[in-house]
């Protein structure tokens, strides 16, 4: 989360040395042309198709002109930017847009959710996030299935072992209605929902049915990413927007605004932290006495 991750560090290196070619005046078959490379490798490069190498930066830093200290900073990202994924072994069962999403988060200084749906995936128990997947039986195989549930299990690890995380959450009513599997498992999920709010670094807010939504929004994640003293902002935000479909990641400076600006009168309109821990607690009550 906050130490990096080699999926932002990486888009880092290539939108710099982009912008570093556009601000020399140089076309990409140019530089083609100069370093003897194919166009096709400039155009993987900074698209991030392909992992830069530390002799490559250096040529392409070289024929910029790029002046210290940016060029070390650059430099720098280079190894962070090839180090492996904490997701990549479950890569096999999760779609791509999902893949970019777990990259991104993995380095976000705060995380801003909206969620109509679902308990977050990262705030479920194992038995409501068995239920959760399971309900995609026959869209997802048995093995599938599991793979998603160890998935979500190990990014709930992380994402509890982080206190440098900031999160807030806000769940439309509903949510806390909605069953999957039995009384039990709700009681549980809901249980466990005011325990994780308790943390200093978590705000959680319920928005009631009554209020009505002050936005008409899907589900979505906003991610902000820190600032470091040697490599600057890491990231602009990026949206993530679950859909019927999936979801995927969106780097659009208006679309992510625009989102920002929804989730904070969503939050405006929710319950306060400390009202919502009375619902979550009076609702899960409600479930042993089903």
């Amino acid at each position: 989360m906050a130490d990096g991750s080699p999926t932002v560090y990486r888009r880092r290196l290539v939108a710099e040395l982009r912008r570093r070619r556009e601000a020399v005046g140089l076309s990409g078959p140019q530089v083609a042309t100069e370093l003897k490379w194919s166009t096709s490798k400039i155009s993987r490069l900074e698209n991030g198709q392909i992992l830069p190498n530390a002799k490559d930066v250096e040529a392409l830093l070289d024929l910029y002109e790029m002046p210290e200290p940016d060029r070390s900073r650059l430099l720098d990202l280079v190894p962070l930017s090839s180090a492996p994924e904490w997701w990549e072994k479950y890569s096999e069962s999760i779609p791509d847009g999902y893949i970019r999403f777990l990259g991104f988060e993995s380095a976000a200084a705060e995380r801003w959710e909206w969620q109509s749906l679902v308990i977050p995936g990262q705030l479920q128990t194992e038995a409501y996030a068995s239920a959760v997947i399971g309900a995609a039986l026959g869209e997802l195989t048995p093995r599938q299935i599991r793979r998603r549930i160890e998935l979500r299990m190990a990014r709930r690890e992380r994402y509890m072992q982080d206190p440098s995380l900031t999160s807030k959450v806000v769940l439309d009513e509903s949510v806390l209605r909605r069953k999957f599997g039995n009384e039990s498992i709700m009681s549980e999920q809901l249980h466990h929902l005011r325990e994780v709010a308790e943390r200093p670094n978590i705000e959680l807010q319920v928005l009631l049915n009554s209020q009505g939504p002050p936005v008409l929004a899907q589900s979505f994640i906003l991610l902000r990413f820190p600032t470091f003293e040697n490599l600057g902002e890491l990231h602009p935000d990026v949206l993530y927007v679950e859909t019927e479909q999936g979801g995927g990641v969106d780097e659009d400076e208006m679309r992510t605004h625009r989102h920002l600006v929804a989730f904070k009168k969503i939050s405006e309109a929710a319950l306060s932290p400390q009202d919502t821990m009375s619902f979550i607690e009076n609702q899960g009550k409600r479930w042993t006495t089903v």
